[in-house]
This record gives structure tokens, C-alpha cells and sequence, in this order.
């Protein structure tokens, strides 16, 4: 290789470290030049989204949610109706969020979680007053859903005490008729017989009475109850939606955001157009 050569090689492979570009640099003073030039432009588009914002929530018209929990009614031991098939009733016949017509109220109702006869209801509409009439509207479907078993049980009851009421008729008929035989016998193993056997009635009618008594306390109050709610109603002064401070709020946030992005995009198309 000659001199030449060597030459050129040498010039290929020297290193070369790099240089800063700084027309690629950004200078944070040119960017607070940049919008304090615009800032009564960053001011204006501010407020306008704001105020856009500001009438659209004061426009709009409010929603407000009521909270209730509700206890599942018991016949003796056992939900009158199943908290899941509950909740599917008042979904099923309540819900307006899916419907196109009339959007409310709406309702949401779920299982208290770690408890089994317990659900919580929430009820969205216009004006807590129309929420509280439509909780009532709930309950009243209910009611009549649970009636409904409770009638058909009460009358269960009602049929089991009045056989063992006839049972004891024709058991004290018998017990009357052991007496009179009794009275006429004169034989000792026959009246033996005749004694134990008026015993054994006896016992029977006792049996049953307490049948009876059992069976009436199953059909007091305290062993039938309707589905109501527990604790306080939640009301809020306040509606749900729209949430005012937080519609503003973001707007105004936005805006600012906005308009120096359009500003510095205004720039930069301008400067690109430039060269």
C-alpha cells in the first residue's frame, strides 16, 4: 500500500466524536417567550372551554342516587324469595338503563358480600323524592311476590292444625266411649285395658295440642317476615351527575393544555412553511 493509501485509510477509520446540533436543541426560554407572546390567546381559549364546560353542567339535567339496604323476608327458617331471584325481579322489572323510551330510574342491586340475606339497592333518578317513591314502588312488588308464598303457606298450616283439631274431636269421642265402658264393666282386665287405652287417648290429645301450638307459633309475625329495608336510606343533597366542580375543573385544565399546543403547532407550521 502506498503513502496515498495509507492516507485515506487512516482518514476512513479516525474517530470523529459528536458535535451537539443545537439547532436541535430546545430552548426553555424561547418556550416561555412563546406563550407569554400568546398568553392573552392562552387566556381566552381557556375561558371559553371553560365557560362551555361550565353551561353544559349547569344545562344538563341532574341525577340523583339514593342508597338503601334491604333484608330478604324469612318464612321460619328460609329466604321467602332467593336474594339472587330478587335481584333479578327488580332488575328485570325496574332497570331503565337499557331501555331506549325512558332511560330512567335506574336501578343497580347486588348481594352484600359475607352475607346472604342482605342487598344493597341504588336508585338514580331525577330528584331523590322520585327515587324514594321508586324504592317504594320496589318493595311493593315484592311484597306481593312474597304474599303470594306466605298466603300459600299460612293456608298449609292452617290445614295441618285443623286435621289434628279433628283428630282430637274423634279421639275425645273415643275417650268418652272408653268412660262409659268403664262404668259398666266388671271385669279387672278388662277395665285395665279399658284404663290404659283411655291413657294412650289421652297422651295423643296432649301430642296434638302441642302440634297445634307449634303450628300457630310458625305463623306469628316473628316467624314470618317481609322483605324491608334495615338502617337509614342514603339521600344526597348534591346529585350524582354531573359532577360540576370536576367537569370545570378538567375543561379549564384542558384548555390550557390545548391552546399551547396550538400555539406551538401554529409556530412550527409557520417556521416549517419559513424554510
Amino acid at each position: 500500500m502506498d503513502k496515498k493509501e495509507q492516507s485515506v485509510a487512516v482518514q476512513y477509520v479516525q474517530y470523529v466524536p459528536n458535535q451537539p446540533y443545537q439547532e436541535d436543541e430546545i430552548d426553555l426560554k424561547d418556550l416561555i417567550k412563546t406563550i407569554m407572546k400568546r398568553k392573552y390567546f392562552i387566556i381566552t381559549f381557556t375561558m371559553i372551554i371553560t365557560l362551555l364546560a361550565a353551561i353544559y353542567a349547569f344545562l344538563k339535567t341532574p341525577i340523583y342516587e339514593i342508597n338503601s339496604n334491604l333484608k330478604v323476608g324469612y318464612i321460619i327458617n328460609s329466604n321467602s324469595i332467593e336474594p339472587k331471584t330478587m335481584i333479578e325481579y327488580i332488575k328485570g322489572n325496574f332497570d331503565n338503563s337499557k331501555n331506549e323510551n325512558k332511560k330512567f330510574p335506574q336501578v343497580d342491586a347486588d348481594i352484600i358480600k359475607q352475607t346472604n340475606d342482605l342487598i344493597n339497592i341504588k336508585i338514580r333518578a331525577f330528584s331523590n323524592n322520585e327515587a324514594l317513591a321508586y324504592l317504594d314502588k320496589i318493595l311493593d312488588y315484592i311484597h306481593k311476590e312474597e304474599d303470594k308464598k306466605i298466603s300459600f303457606y299460612k293456608e298449609n298450616i292452617k290445614s295441618q292444625i285443623k286435621l289434628l283439631e279433628i283428630q282430637i274431636t274423634e279421639i275425645e269421642q273415643q275417650i268418652n266411649a272408653l268412660e262409659n265402658q268403664l262404668k259398666t264393666t266388671k271385669n279387672p282386665l278388662l277395665f285395665q285395658i279399658l284404663l290404659s287405652h283411655t291413657k294412650d287417648y289421652q297422651i295423643k290429645i296432649l301430642e296434638n295440642k302441642l302440634k297445634i301450638t307449634d303450628l300457630n307459633f310458625q305463623l306469628s309475625p316473628l316467624r314470618i317476615t317481609k322483605t324491608d329495608t334495615i338502617g337509614k336510606v342514603l339521600t344526597y343533597k348534591n346529585p350524582k351527575k354531573p359532577n360540576k366542580i370536576l367537569i370545570i375543573t378538567v375543561a379549564f385544565v384542558t384548555g390550557i393544555f390545548l391552546s399551547i399546543f396550538i400555539i406551538f403547532f401554529i409556530d412550527f407550521a409557520k417556521n416549517f412553511k419559513e424554510e
